[in-house]
């Protein structure tokens, strides 16, 4: 019995490719004999198979003109994705019968193509609808399998030349890094623009290492962007990503060049205006250059405001230069452009108000003329010789070494005492203050601060040290020395020697330098000359007592009184 089943289902199953299913239009028997024999008529061929014959011409296209179109549409409609044969489709207009495949024209048959033929045009029309699709349905699956057998071996050899060439330019690229590698001594010298290194030797050969490297990854970027089209183009299903791969690369690309080129004249324009800019600093900073070597004299025009006032106008000329440029650069009129502008103008224009007060403050130092690079100076209670002056800042080091930044805002509102410029000029007057008692003739005290003055080394003899009595306290006399220098930057120094040689001429003149806490009266305490040499002690008589010649006379001791 399962014997039996099994013999009725296999019979059924063989008997099924035979049966076909009858159109809802009836058509026919016609003999596909009567328009294939005669060769002299043009064939429409299908994959190396005729389906039928043309057999009239239309107007003044031939027979064969007719068929060559129809076998073009074929071939295109083969391409096609997800081909479907069913999708062939017979209309009728004004007693021409047309053949689309969905919306592809294929091909008409008019009455007078049924000459020859014992049909009506309309059972010669579904005919050749009838050939098309079993011609289709027959080789389709054939050609499928063989386009796709092809494509993929087109693709894998693709992929194999992709890969070989990969590996070729890894390893030209390996050849020239080596050989640059063993002669980097000889091609990497450094790039110097007069005596400044812009470029050392190393630094020379790590950028153009990686600039072939760069090019080495754009090479091979770029062999896989022409190998992907292609392999996208073999499969109709993937055909559409080429397109959309290459859309997405390309057109930034060819955006970017349309501008470039767009851009050309606006390039021009700015390159013009930036020469001429360029050429009138030029010709400041030579003017410049003449005043402060002072080969130009301008009367009332000193030669160091010949720098900063090169600055100022190298500064507005670029400004002005910007506001030219500005309209040719791209984009400077969109809205966003517009926008970040003004708000960095915002943050500017916040953020620098102090630095802008300091500017102004440099400005007006400047042409003040209150000191100069090298002059030493007193700012508040920093003593210094000025060591930079910025738009900013003001660099002073004291004589400690000490590097202080001073604003130049607060030097503008500070009172500054200038060193150097007088002693340029008719010399710096020194001075310092000894109190002396009334026991003491003065002619003597002047005596010995001017012999004092006039053996310190930098003491000019011309003009020629003064003394001044500054004041006539309960207690003492108050003597003033004053001694002119050139040498500011030594005043210390010299005022430090002064006062040694103040006290060796009092020493030897027997003179006592008072304190303010010690008064004339004595009661018998010692004096405060120091007994630290022979000719010392000579010169105030008695070294046992330390009493000096003066005291002996008027028959008195010294008295200290805190």
């Amino acid at each position: 019995m399962k014997n039996k089943v099994f013999l009725f289902i296999i019979a059924i199953l063989a008997i099924i490719p035979w049966i076909k299913v009858w159109p809802q239009h009836h058509v026919p028997e016609i003999s596909r004999e009567s328009f294939r024999q005669d060769s002299t008529k043009a064939p429409v061929v299908l994959l190396d198979d005729t389906l039928f014959y043309i057999v009239q011409p239309v107007g003044i296209f031939s027979p064969h003109e007719r068929a060559d179109r129809i076998n073009s549409i074929l071939d295109h409609i083969l391409e096609k994705e997800n081909f479907d044969a069913d999708s062939f489709n017979l209309f009728i207009s004004d007693q021409t019968h047309y053949i689309f495949y969905k919306d592809i024209p294929v091909m008409a048959i008019y009455p007078h193509d049924t000459a020859g033929v014992s049909a009506m045009p309309e059972d010669l029309a579904y005919t050749y609808l009838e050939a098309l699709k079993e011609g289709f349905s027959q080789n389709l699956p054939a050609y499928t399998l063989k386009t796709i057998t092809k494509n993929i071996l087109y693709t894998g050899i693709i992929i194999l030349l992709v890969i070989i060439v990969v590996f070729i330019l890894n390893w030209i690229f390996r050849k020239i890094f080596r050989f640059l590698e063993l002669r980097k001594d000889r091609f990497f010298k450094g790039w110097h623009i007069r005596n400044y290194p812009l470029f050392a030797s190393e630094q020379q050969f790590k950028f153009i290492k990686n600039l072939l490297v760069f090019l080495k990854i754009g090479l091979i970027l770029f062999i896989i962007f022409i190998a992907l089209p292609l392999i996208f183009t073999m499969f109709p299903a993937t055909e559409g990503i080429t397109r959309k791969l290459v859309g997405l690369i390309w057109s930034p690309i060819q955006k970017i060049l349309l501008g470039i080129v767009g851009y050309i004249p606006d390039l021009i324009t700015i390159i013009v205006i930036y020469i001429i800019f360029r050429l009138i600093i030029r010709g400041i900073r030579f003017l410049s250059d003449e005043i402060t070597r002072e080969q130009l004299v301008i009367p009332g025009f000193y030669p160091e405001w010949a720098r900063p006032t090169f600055m100022i106008f190298r500064f507005v000329l670029y400004i002005f230069m910007f506001i030219m440029i500005f309209p040719f650069l791209p984009g400077s009129d969109s809205d966003i452009f517009k926008g970040v502008s003004v708000f960095v103008g915002l943050l500017i224009s916040i953020g620098s108000s102090s630095a802008i007060s300091n500017a102004v403050a440099g400005l007006v130092i400047t042409y003040m003329r209150p000191f100069r690079i090298g002059d030493r100076i007193k700012i508040d209670e920093i003593i210094g010789t000025v060591m930079e002056k910025s738009a900013l800042v003001t660099r002073i080091r004291t004589i400690k070494n000490e590097d202080i930044t001073i604003p130049n805002s607060k030097i503008l509102t500070s009172h500054t005492v200038n060193y150097s410029d007088p002693a340029r000029e008719t010399g710096l007057i020194i001075h310092t203050t000894v109190t002396i008692g009334y026991d003491a003739p003065w002619r003597t005290v002047h005596r010995l601060l001017l012999e004092a003055a006039t053996g310190t080394k930098g003491v000019l003899k011309d003009p020629a040290p003064f003394v001044l009595q500054t004041s006539l306290d309960d207690f003492y006399i108050s003597y003033q020395i004053n001694a002119y220098i050139r040498d500011a930057d030594k005043m210390l120094h010299i005022k430090s020697e002064l006062h040694q040689n103040i006290q060796d001429s009092f020493n030897r003149g027997g003179v006592e330098i008072m304190s303010p806490h010690y008064r004339a009266e004595r009661d018998g305490n010692a004096v405060t000359i120091p007994k630290n040499r022979e000719d010392d002690a000579e010169m105030t008589g008695h070294p046992e007592t330390n009493e000096s010649p003066l005291q002996k006379k008027r028959g008195r001791k010294p008295e200290i009184k805190s």
